[in-house]
């Protein structure tokens, strides 16, 4: 028996490949070698002859192949999922007069990552921000462009711009990126000093508000083309909520199913959030529950806001 690579030099190996024919084949892909195939003969089978080499060979190609891919979809996997959790939001934020609860899952559970993204801004004068959006796309391009398109929402933000200039902007912002990304974004405003909210939408599916006294309805924002296409321009919703007021914002991964209306599914949803839960983090695992009790098929976001409101005579910091 010729000499056996280390793998195989064990007592254990060599009483097993005792008086076998064996073919040692390596796997090389992309100039790199990623290991060996070993293919045995037992000792009352015919020995390997050359034209059994050339079979095993191809077959060592082919897996060597398959192999090299393997990695490179592990590595990205593994990427994606850091870039992920450096993007998004983790404990969500303590703010004033605004209580916040938010669930992410990507399709993949494979990729852990997706073109979903959402954001909570802290803003002057206790205002607070509230983003979400959805990059055409699943994988790592896709999580690059939301990073990106994060990135330029908050840096946005601290100019102060009301939400239909913000969406111009950030629209704008696209068109300079290398592939210029297709997605749709809300973003809305919260001044819980006031109770007044402005919102606009680029494309994405309007916003759910839940009164206090359990009325539900489907926030009639003025809709834009998606990020993306280009000279486009925002208009605005403004609206007074009353304190306690649940705010729904989500993506269509929650609520698209097939044969049925995306507006009447929303509308479904509201009825839903009327249910009394001790806190808005079990309303917002609750809501996860029943939307999809046996797994998706779509990135899902979901960020809900209590609009709490601060009372006019609350110090002002």
């Amino acid at each position: 028996m010729q000499q056996l690579p280390a793998e195989l030099d064990s007592p254990a190996a060599r009483l097993v490949l005792k008086g076998s024919s064996v073919l040692l084949v390596h796997l090389v892909a992309h100039g790199g070698a990623l290991g060996f195939l070993v293919f045995g003969r037992k000792p009352d089978r015919p020995a390997f002859v050359a034209a059994d080499l050339t079979a095993c060979e191809e077959v060592a190609e082919r897996a060597a192949v398959a192999l090299h891919n393997a990695r490179i979809h592990s590595d990205e996997a593994t990427a994606s999922a850091v870039l992920q959790r450096s993007l998004l939001p983790t404990p969500p934020p303590r703010l004033p007069g605004v209580e916040i609860a938010y669930r992410y899952h990507p399709s993949s559970h494979t990729t852990q990552v997706g073109g979903d993204w959402f954001d909570v801004i802290p803003l002057p004068g206790h205002r607070v921000g509230l983003v979400i959006g959805d990059v055409a796309g699943h994988g790592l391009h896709a999580a690059v462009v939301m990073g990106q398109l994060r990135t330029a929402v908050r840096t946005l933000a601290t100019l102060d711009l009301p939400p239909g200039r913000l969406l111009a902007q950030l629209d704008a912002f696209a068109q300079h990126l290398g592939h210029t990304p297709l997605a749709t974004c809300l973003y809305c405003v919260y001044d819980p000093t006031t109770g007044r909210s402005a919102l606009a939408s680029a494309g994405h599916l309007p916003p759910v508000l839940v009164g206090p006294d359990g009325s539900n309805d489907l926030l009639k924002v003025p809709v834009g083309a998606p990020i993306g296409v280009g000279s486009v321009t925002f208009d605005t919703l403004e609206l007074l909520t009353d304190p306690g007021s649940l705010l729904l914002l989500c993506t269509d991964g929650l609520v698209e199913t097939r044969g049925q209306d995306i507006e009447e599914a929303l509308h479904a949803l509201g009825r839903r959030l009327t249910a009394q839960h001790s806190s808005l983090e079990d309303t917002c695992e609750a809501l996860m529950r029943r939307q999809h009790p046996e797994g998706h098929h779509d990135d899902i976001t979901v960020l809900m806001a209590r609009l709490n409101g601060i009372p006019c005579d609350s110090p002002r910091k």
